[in-house]
């Protein structure tokens, strides 16, 4: 059964209409759906290395419309094997993740390996945590301009992938997302909001797409169950974070509806679900997450 509880508070629609300010939208609300969904192929990793096609013909069987591919899926073949593949099977891949260091230290590489993936967006998914002071981010911020720069002159566009951490008071109530927000050109760069991990970071959805209006191009999908908060404050792993508070799409209490909603304010065009560690069967799991994405309305 989907959940509709906010974690915002309010309505769906009140926030829908508070956020695009347009009359019309009334009309709208609960009739608009999500048209093409993803998945993150991250979310099958294990199997994918050691069978690539049968992995994504599991993925195009479940419904799913296109991929997202992450930095390991190229890394033990060539960027036109992988290609030849997704061609194969008939399922498109407009973005992948990247490697932050091949981000700004290869980027000849990288444009390399899109135009032959045929990819819309590289995003960049994590930081390590020796990298995240003040002056990291902002460091940080300046590589991502640079780079997506680069990136929109061959025809493609550069994101930056949150999880919590982001969303931490690095001193003096700076976070590492007001920095991004503040530093990046929005000419070069995007973000791709991992709904999960920003409201494990307990931020504001609705002030974040405020702050900056249709840079959100991109998002991850996936479902939140129980209390993650107590224990990652008694100093819970990722593993038990991801395995015991993480569920599949539909199965937890996040109201997507609601974020989606707002999708005239943040730009929203890429739906893509992801559970880094799904339980069960894996195409099962799989079809339940893409099921609940297609049944939303907002």
């Amino acid at each position: 059964m989907y959940s509709r509880r906010l974690f915002m508070g309010g309505t769906a629609a009140a926030l829908g209409l508070a956020a695009c300010g347009q009359a019309d939208m009334a009309t709208k609300v609960g009739q608009r759906k999500i048209d093409k969904a993803g998945l993150q192929t991250y979310t099958l990793r294990e199997v994918f290395e050691t069978d690539p096609k049968g992995t994504l013909e599991m993925i195009k069987a479940a419904g799913y419309e296109y991929v997202e591919l992450n930095g390991r899926n190229f890394s033990t073949r060539s960027a036109q094997e992988l290609k030849d593949i997704l061609d194969e099977v008939g399922l498109p891949a407009p973005v992948s993740h990247i490697n932050y260091d091949m981000s700004y230290q290869e980027k000849d590489k990288m444009i390399e390996i899109g135009k032959t993936l045929g990819l819309n967006y590289f995003v960049v998914p994590y930081m390590p945590d020796t990298m995240r002071s003040i002056d990291d981010w902002k460091g940080h911020a300046k590589n991502f301009n640079e780079t997506g720069k680069s990136l929109v002159e061959a025809g493609m566009r550069l994101a930056y992938h949150n999880h919590e951490f982001e969303f931490e008071d690095l001193g003096g109530g700076t976070t590492a997302m007001d920095i991004l927000l503040a530093e990046t050109d929005p000419k070069y760069v995007d973000f791709e909001l991992d709904i999960y991990w920003t409201k494990l970071g307990r931020a504001n959805v609705k002030e974040l797409f405020e702050r900056a209006p249709g840079r959100f191009k991109l998002c991850h999908i996936k479902d939140m169950t129980g209390d993650p908060w107590a224990a990652s404050a008694n100093g819970a792993s990722y593993e038990t974070i991801t395995s015991d508070y993480m569920v599949n799409v539909g199965e937890g209490d996040i109201d997507f509806e609601a974020i989606f909603a707002m999708n005239e304010l943040s730009g929203m065009e890429y739906f893509i679900a992801e559970h880094d560690r799904p339980d069960g069967a894996l195409k099962d799991a799989i079809a339940t997450s893409y099921d609940a994405i297609k049944a939303m309305r907002f």
